[in-house]
């Protein structure tokens, strides 16, 4: 080779190497002549490593192999090759490059049969292979993907643009963006330049644009600005996306958010929203009123807390630790006060609804003015627990006095009975009417006649009793002593001058005494001032007193007692049985036993014509005993062997004279050991009415009945003008409302009123509700709403004998749509 042929190779070689890609020489054999430096970094060999082998045999070729062969024939046909081929480094990595090989013409200094130049194309294959997926995604995509130049000509258009707007791609490019929007859209150039101006893109931007057909779409867009390679802006990138169903939807939240605040207004109740993801509050213009302050006021915690009752503050707070730890119900009521110093009552229900992970997203409280109701109560309460005539504390409210100061271990406390003497003749000579003012008159002088903290109260009729704490036994009788001689000064009557005398009993409590015992004695110790001659205090000791005075004047009694004394044992009286229905499932629940008497010759006795005569005689004792027995055994007869019964409860009437007897709760207990029936599903009624009339009520009777899990009904109720404060202390778990209020469901608005009240307060001590006497449709419809659990009458049943309770059970859980007409007329 001359220096000049030399100097020429040299200058090739190093302009290849300028170039940066891979050049390879071959000869006729396929032997490598010349391998570049980049081809060393493209394959991991060196020249000298690869010089004077053969091209095949150094694996660096991947194929493919049809490939391989189009090479060959192109250059044997002396054309140059140029493509896309796969090879592999010395490490085994496959990688694509762009070649061209071409044969060698004419004579060169190097032996030369083919040279192959080719660079590394994989950066370029992976940013077309993303550019493929990204044209993919925004073609797949639901929304409308759009792009657009400085002059707002449209420049890219996706499949999704095409179904939403309804022009094809080749409709759209080229044609001003405003071929989309809509005289409503006069300002969307310069919203959406303010937004690009300020933060570069633009999202949530809400517009109403068209389709080709006219029609108006919802969008929500995010505007992008687009840069060229020297950053300069050269257009923008829109993503609309559909909301016409959302803004739909949102458009018929919003009317029926204005009938919710038109309903809230009537209603008197207010509402607050607050969203966890967007921080938002939102306030009812009702819960503005019910709280008070400027509409635009945000609600807080704090805020609710400035205008709390003081006293409720801490159960407000209880209220918010909860929700912050994680309850997601709270259900309160609480005080505010006005303005004016009112007090306002609210009732509160506080939800947080939680996303699908358990995260919160939404709260909603409800606010109802509940001030009324409140007064409406506290009335009632006060009516309760004071006698209406007087407004003195009654009975009710004196026994828990009394037993306060007892549990409390208060020390020498004194109870004292006050009794007029021969007062009938008071009432009997100028009438009911200025006996009541007499005895209006006479709480005033009582109560003027005792201490400041002394308690005085009406026991009923002309009985009143004065409740003390700390005073002896002198002291005491002092004050008996004053009494009476405030008593004996007359009592000025529409001109006429009335003269009184009065009969104190005086008890002392003792060690383990209770209210029931405490004023049984002074109760005692009145009636024996009372029968010695009366106008005279009698105080009660441990020994026996001359007890009770001989009894009031007595009912005379009806021809039937006699027959009464031997209808048990003649087999003239037997049990029907009315169910009780759950009013949500419609199903028996459980029978109320009712006693009935078949005379021989006069047939069927009406219960309210024997029972009184049972009463005053004393045979409702074994009567009744009788019936425990029966209807407990009959129960659990149903019970153990009647599909679907298994559960029934029984509920049997008792009489006051019975919880008086001594041998009542052997009666009970004996019976259900007996029948072997669950004391849970017993159930002992005794009407209201009654037990407001009694002086002593059995307190330790009730509690062993209580403790054994035996269930005590309060028959009747809403006719005595009592108070389900005292009936929880009577231990009282269920209250039958009387039939009156039932017949003026749907005539008088007051009717359901009442039995609202009655619900609130008895849901408030825990006390079950059952309504009597239910005979229409209308009455049944209005129980459900009012939301009275159960209820019993002639709309399921009338009474029925026991073999028939079977049958008619399984018909009414085959057949719940049975009237009552054919129910009673299926038997």
């Amino acid at each position: 080779m001359t220096a000049e042929d030399y100097d020429d190779l040299l200058m090739q070689s190093l302009l290849l190497e300028e170039i940066g890609q891979s050049v390879i020489a071959l000869d006729r054999s396929w032997r490598v002549v010349y391998w570049n430096r980049a081809s060393e970094r493209l394959y991991g060999y060196s020249a000298g490593e690869v010089r004077g082998r053969k091209i095949t045999e150094l694996s660096i070729i991947a194929g493919p192999e049809a490939t391989g062969g189009e090479i060959a024939d192109t250059l044997t046909s002396g054309r140059t090759w140029s493509g896309e081929y796969w090879m592999r480094h010395r490490d085994g990595r496959k990688f694509p490059i762009h070649a061209t090989v071409a044969p060698v013409r004419g004579t060169h200094p190097v032996p030369m049969a083919v040279v192959a130049v080719s660079k590394d194309i994989s950066e370029r294959k992976h940013a077309e292979a993303l550019l493929r997926r990204m044209s993919a995604l925004v073609e797949s995509s639901g929304d409308a993907i759009i792009g657009a130049d400085l002059d707002g000509t449209v420049t890219s258009w996706n499949a999704g643009a095409a179904r939403m707007f309804g022009w094809r791609a080749t409709e759209a490019l080229g044609r001003n963006y405003r071929l989309l929007t809509t005289d409503t859209d006069k300002g969307f150039r310069e919203e959406v330049l303010a937004h690009l101006q300020t933060s570069g893109v633009a999202t949530g931007v809400e517009s109403r644009w068209k389709r080709k057909d006219g029609t108006a779409v919802d969008v929500s867009l995010t505007v992008s600005p687009v840069f060229d390679d020297h950053g300069q802006r050269v257009g923008g990138s829109v993503i609309a996306r559909d909301i016409t169903e959302l803004k739909r939807l949102q458009s018929e939240a919003d009317r029926e958010r204005v009938r919710l605040i038109a309903a809230q207004e009537i209603a008197h109740v207010g509402s607050v929203e607050f969203d966890y993801g967007t921080g938002r509050w939102w306030h009812s213009e009702e819960y503005t009123r019910l709280i008070g302050g400027a509409p635009d006021e945000l609600p807080s915690k704090e805020r609710i807390l400035s205008l709390a009752h003081p006293d409720d503050c801490e159960l407000l707070k209880d209220v918010f630790r909860r929700l912050e730890a994680g309850e997601q119900y709270v259900e309160y009521e609480f005080r505010i006060l006005t303005k004016t110093g009112s007090v306002r009552w609210l009732h509160a229900r506080t939800r947080v609804f939680q996303t699908p992970d358990g995260q919160p997203s939404r709260l909603l409280v409800t606010v109802m003015d509940i001030t009324e109701r409140k007064r409406a109560q506290e009335i009632l309460e006060h009516q309760a627990f004071h006698d209406g005539l007087t407004g003195l504390p009654n009975r009710f409210l004196l026994a828990k006095v009394l037993q306060d100061l007892l549990d409390r271990r208060c020390p020498q406390v004194v109870v004292m009975f006050v009794d007029v003497d021969r007062f009938k003749l008071v009432n009997d000579g100028i009438g009911h009417g200025a006996g009541d003012a007499i005895l209006i008159q006479l709480g005033e002088r009582i109560r003027a006649s005792v201490r400041k903290a002394d308690t005085v109260g009406r026991f009923g009729g002309d009985e009143f009793i004065v409740v003390c704490e700390d005073l002896n036994a002198g002291d005491a009788a002092a004050m008996a002593e004053r009494i009476r001689a405030a008593t004996r000064e007359g009592f000025d009557l529409d001109g006429r001058r009335i003269y009184l005398n009065v009969s104190i009993g005086i008890a002392s409590a003792g060690e383990g005494d209770t209210a029931e015992s405490v004023l049984s004695g002074a109760d005692a110790a009145m009636y024996a001032a009372k029968t010695a001659g009366g106008d005279r205090t009698e105080i009660y000791d441990l020994e026996p007193v001359n007890h009770l005075a001989p009894g009031r004047q007595v009912i005379a009694r009806l021809d039937l007692e006699s027959d009464l004394r031997t209808a048990l044992e003649r087999g003239q009286m037997h049990l029907e049985y009315q169910p009780i229905i759950e009013l949500a499932s419609g199903n028996p629940i459980g029978f109320e036993a009712l006693l009935r008497w078949v005379h021989p010759s006069h047939g069927r006795i009406p219960p309210n014509s024997f029972i009184p005569v049972a009463e005053e005689t004393g045979l409702i004792v074994p009567i009744g005993a009788w019936v425990i027995n029966q209807a407990l055994t009959q129960a659990q007869r149903w019970r153990e062997s009647v599909p679907g019964m298994e559960n029934v409860s029984i509920a049997v009437n008792i009489s006051v004279r019975q919880l008086l007897d001594p041998g009542f709760l052997d009666v009970v207990f004996q019976a259900i050991f007996d029948s072997g029936i669950d004391p849970a599903a017993v159930s002992l009624e005794i009407t209201e009415s009654v037990l407001m009339e009694q002086r002593q009520f059995p307190m330790d009777t009730l509690r062993e009945l209580d403790a054994q899990g035996i269930r005590l009904s309060i028959d009747d109720f809403g006719t005595g003008y009592s108070s389900l404060s005292y009936l929880k202390w009577l231990f009282a778990r269920v209250l039958k409302i009387d039939r009156t209020f039932i017949e003026e469901l749907g005539n008088d608005p007051q009717g359901a009123t009442l039995i609202e009240l009655i619900l609130g307060t008895a849901r408030s001590y825990g006390l079950d509700v059952i309504a009597e006497g239910v005979e229409t449709q209308a009455q049944l419809d209005e129980l459900v709403r009012l939301g009275v659990p159960k209820a019993q009458g002639y709309f399921w049943h009338r009474p029925m004998p026991a073999a028939h309770v079977p049958r008619w059970a399984a018909q009414s859980r085959t057949e719940p749509g049975v009237s009552a007409a054919e129910a009673n007329t299926s038997e």
